[in-house]
């Protein structure tokens, strides 16, 4: 090819280039201010006036009034409550993703300090006052702070510091530069954000006993889908913040002054796109970078676990489960076919044998709802009253659901499959029963 050949399979100079397509990075990466938006307007630091990807995914007609919740089956062991959902924080705390397949733990939990148990501090500490500042300032004058803050050392704050600084510096630059379409564009967007922030500014609020009357033990067992086990051993306190009862979203703004202040911040938000479209080259270049980049670090917060972003120091956290249940999800035995082998059955087993009692499996479903499971389950709680715990659980099932076989005056034989060691798991599963 010679020296004269043109290339001009791209645009030659700056002022060749479009970079219309800038207003488009704006509002690019939705689902990823969504996925964070609860935990970043929980604290002050939403007020910074910056830039944020798709402020539009925080504009939402109407907020939660409660955090998430997550699917799963859950019982008081002593108490005799039965849900379908364990709350937001506790599975912050528990996370039931990571319990692998008839897997089997015990959790102690307990307020790190009694004091705090009615969310009351004696006495706080300067790192205490700067948290509770950021979170949620209204709050020093009452002498209390809420349950479970926000980190002080949030990702989601630190990426807030860096993009209110990188926001200065764009404001900056166009300022030198004498365009006025992007002093107001990225004015707007920033004062945008910090509205949006103040309608949805909101604190977490648990349930809390408003009585102290002698109650039962709060402990509770979690079932998952894969049919794995957590014991929670905790007071009524700590259960009804965690686990019975419900996380409220208590927010500074009304609701007639949120909606008023979306439909501002929406009609503030177009304004601005159209005068994003119309800097100069070189502020789109710096605007278009500081979004690709913020993209790219809230998609990166998706990468860690939620633990990062609260403060769960109200609570300590101890895994007390029995050497003899640490391997439930693993095969203990090679030899030993029912024994030694995972499954539903014993685990139940193990879950039973720790809280000696039977009723929480029978209330939440845990237990199949029929006779030779009954009587499975009274031999259960009198083994584990009687503190045996090397019963062969799998063992007993397996005569049970033989002799309901056996015997024709129980059942229909044709109602009742016999168990074999292939199909085990399947019976002791009670989706499958």
């Amino acid at each position: 090819m010679s020296d004269d050949v043109e290339w001009d399979w791209f645009p030659e100079g700056r002022l060749s280039w479009s970079l219309d397509i800038v207003t488009l990075l704006a509002v690019i990466g939705e689902s990823s201010i969504t996925d964070h938006a609860q935990a970043m307007t929980s604290s002050t630091l939403c007020l910074l006036p910056r830039l944020i990807p798709a402020p539009q995914a925080l504009l939402k007609p109407a907020r939660p009034g409660r955090m998430p919740e997550v699917s799963a089956k859950m019982a008081g062991v002593y108490n005799g409550i039965t849900l379908d959902s364990i709350g937001f924080f506790a599975n912050i705390i528990t996370p039931l993703d990571a319990l692998s397949k008839y897997s089997f733990k015990v959790i102690q939990i307990t307020h790190s300090d009694r004091s705090k148990a009615g969310g009351h501090y004696p006495r706080r500490s300067i790192k205490e006052k700067v948290q509770e500042f950021i979170t949620s300032p209204t709050l020093i004058t009452k002498d209390e702070s809420p349950a479970v803050p926000p980190a002080l050392l949030s990702p989601l704050h630190i990426i807030s510091l860096f993009s209110f600084i990188a926001t200065i510096g764009i404001l900056v630059a166009a300022v030198i530069w004498h365009d006025g379409p992007a002093i107001i564009a990225v004015s707007i967007i920033s004062i945008t954000t910090s509205i949006v922030g103040y309608a949805s500014l909101w604190r977490p609020v648990l349930a809390s006993r408003k009585h102290k009357n002698e109650v039962p033990k709060g402990d509770v067992i979690i079932r998952t889908r894969e049919a794995g086990f957590i014991l929670i051993k905790c007071d009524e306190e700590v259960a009804r913040e965690l686990y019975s009862g419900t996380e409220q979203c208590d927010y500074y703004v009304g609701e007639q002054s949120y909606r008023l202040l979306m439909g501002a911040s929406t009609m503030m938000l177009m304004v601005s796109v159209v005068l994003l479209g119309n800097c100069t080259w070189n502020s789109q270049i710096l605007t278009g970078g500081t979004y690709i980049i913020l993209n790219g670090l809230y998609w990166g917060l998706g990468m860690l676990p939620q633990s990062q972003f609260w403060d769960l120091s109200r609570y300590r956290v101890v895994d007390v489960t029995p050497k003899d249940a640490l391997n439930a999800h693993t095969t203990t035995d090679e030899k030993d076919l029912t024994e030694g082998h995972e499954s539903f059955t014993r685990t139940l087993w193990y879950a039973i044998r720790e809280t000696k009692e039977t009723g929480w499996a029978e209330r939440s479903g845990a237990a199949p709802n029929s006779e030779q499971w009954r009587r499975w389950l009274h031999e259960a709680k009198e083994n584990a009253t009687k503190g045996i715990r090397d019963w062969k659980a799998v063992e007993r099932k397996n005569f049970h659901m033989r002799a309901n076989i056996l015997d024709p005056k129980t059942s229909h034989p044709a109602a009742q499959p016999a168990v074999t060691d292939a199909n085990e798991k399947a019976l002791a599963t009670p989706d499958a029963v």
